[in-house]
């Protein structure tokens, strides 16, 4: 029996048959955001690497947890996508899992987790530049977006403070959503994916968006967001120009950490030289 393969390097197709060897395959799964009571598409793409290097698998059964529940399955396409609509009026940051049901051709599977964060509009959100809690990149230049490939990002080391504070404004006042500039790779890419150093140093739990460049990628995905009934964006923290700049211009308060040389930033961006100082500033 075989079973076609979609290569999306190589925008061509491979035949495998079943007397192939098994593959260990790994699954990817995004995060999600929605308001309470609506439907939410929960994303994941099944993975194995081959010659051609890393491809979608497609035909096999995934499940879906929500919490620790099984909420449904789906079948991946011939990208490896497999996608499961899902609703809850419980408010919250959830945690999924996405797993691979048992396969005959696949030896093993990494499960994929993400967070569904299950939000009302009458709490606002928070924008956290993930730069601005990590101690300083002495090889990136000053006001640059920093790329952080997986390698480097588990040994980058958090601001003091920053998890605790940031722990204080969520529990109280906002839902955090953190956001990566100059994240590179596709959609489905683990580069820059910060996801597990974040829960690793006890960071409160959130939404993460990835921004491919800076100010103007920046831009689109807040027009986003505010197009998708999110206009609750009222406060962010930041580490670089592009970050500050673009708030500013979107009429949204701004916190920078550590605080920089001001140099040429809008006068309306509100400096902090440490994290405990940020929250006097709301």
């Amino acid at each position: 029996m075989a079973f076609t393969l979609l290569l999306l390097t190589s925008g061509r197709t491979e035949t495998l048959w079943a007397g192939d060897p098994q593959m260990d395959a790994r699954v990817l799964v995004r995060d999600a955001l929605v308001m309470a009571g609506k439907p939410v598409p929960l994303e994941a793409r099944l993975t194995a690497e081959g010659l051609a290097g890393v491809s979608g698998l497609g035909g096999e059964q995934v499940e879906f947890h929500v919490a620790g529940a099984k909420v449904g399955t789906s079948l991946t396409g011939g990208d490896g996508v497999a996608r499961l609509e899902y609703r809850t009026r419980l408010v919250g940051n959830h945690p999924v899992t996405v797993r691979l049901a048992p396969s005959k051709r696949v030896t093993a599977a990494h499960d994929g987790t993400a967070v569904l964060s299950v939000w009302e509009k009458r709490r606002p959100i928070l924008l956290v530049e993930l730069a601005s809690v990590m101690e300083a990149d002495s090889t990136a230049a000053p006001f640059t977006p920093l790329p952080l490939p997986v390698g480097t990002l588990t040994e980058r080391k958090p601001m003091p403070d920053a998890a605790e504070e940031l722990k204080r404004l969520a529990r109280f006042y906002f839902n955090v959503l953190y956001v990566s500039t100059g994240h590179s790779g596709d959609r489905w890419s683990r580069t820059g994916d910060p996801r597990e150093w974040l829960k690793a140093h006890q960071f409160p739990s959130g939404h993460w968006m990835a921004v491919r460049g800076g100010r103007e990628e920046l831009t689109e995905a807040l027009d986003q967001l505010k197009a998708g009934g999110w206009d609750n964006v009222r406060t962010g923290i930041g580490q670089t120009k592009d970050f500050a700049e673009t708030l500013v211009r979107h009429r949204i308060a701004v916190v920078m950490v550590p605080e920089p040389a001001r140099g040429d930033l809008p006068k309306k961006v509100m400096m902090a030289k440490e994290w405990k100082e940020v929250r006097k500033h709301f």
